[in-house]
């Protein structure tokens, strides 16, 4: 589904990306770890077209993307939901959900039913400001804004950050269920292991602008949580 290989991204003189190579298998949940400042948000925002590389390949569907703007990706299904959610809070809940929608590769204006479907509570909120809702709800939001899209792939980067624990469930368990209903592959930027144990089926981790581990979630072991993740 997707392909990362030697990405490489630097910031003035400083290397924030150093040949970082990275696969996200169709129909599973990658879970991308790392301590604070290792690269991880840059690496999405390379992925999704916002900050250009400076070497190596970006590949959907065995597509060359790497030069390709966000619109264009947003319409071959790449969706994304940044850090700290930046939905619009002066907007209402409906407005926010509508505000991608001319990028759909169907064409459709309507917001889908089945977005709901994983967020219900939006449901009873469309007509309140986005800056009204909780965080939690926040970032339902951002995520169901991303869904309201019709993406394939979905990147996410640290949704479950200052989240309560119980909006925390509702968001593993509903990116589960796009994952085994609909096939959706889901690369996720999470810090906390325990979440990432539940949230994906595959890890990879970062340090110094590298991936230096990856696997099954099953092969995430005591040691390479001390020796990576550790602070």
């Amino acid at each position: 589904m997707l392909r990362v290989e030697g990405l490489v991204q630097h910031y003035g003189e400083s290397n924030i990306l150093r040949g970082v190579t990275l696969e996200a298998r169709e129909g599973r949940r990658l879970c991308l770890m790392g301590r604070n400042g290792v690269g991880k948000t840059t690496l999405l925002q390379c992925l999704m077209g916002l900050v250009p590389p400076s070497g190596g390949r970006v590949l959907y569907r065995g597509r060359d993307i790497t030069r390709l703007a966000p619109e264009r990706r947003a319409r071959l299904g790449i969706g994304y939901v940044p850090q700290g959610r930046q939905i619009f809070p002066l907007l209402t809940v409906e407005e926010n959900l509508r505000i991608g929608l001319p990028a759909r590769r169907d064409g459709d204006r309507a917001v889908p039913e089945s977005v709901f479907g994983y967020f219900p509570v939006l449901k009873d909120m469309l007509r309140r400001r986005g800056g009204d809702l909780s965080g939690g709800q926040q970032q339902q939001l951002a995520i169901a804004r991303a869904l309201a899209l019709g993406p394939e792939l979905l990147l996410l980067d640290e949704p479950t950050e200052g989240i309560q624990p119980n909006i925390v469930d509702e968001i593993v368990r509903a990116v589960a269920k796009l994952a085994s209903e609909l096939g959706m592959t889901v690369v996720h930027v999470e810090q906390k292991v325990p979440v990432a144990r539940r949230a994906g089926d595959d890890y990879a981790i970062m340090e110094r602008g590298s991936i230096v581990d990856s696997g099954g979630m099953g092969d995430l072991s005591e040691e390479k949580i001390r020796s990576f993740l550790s602070v």
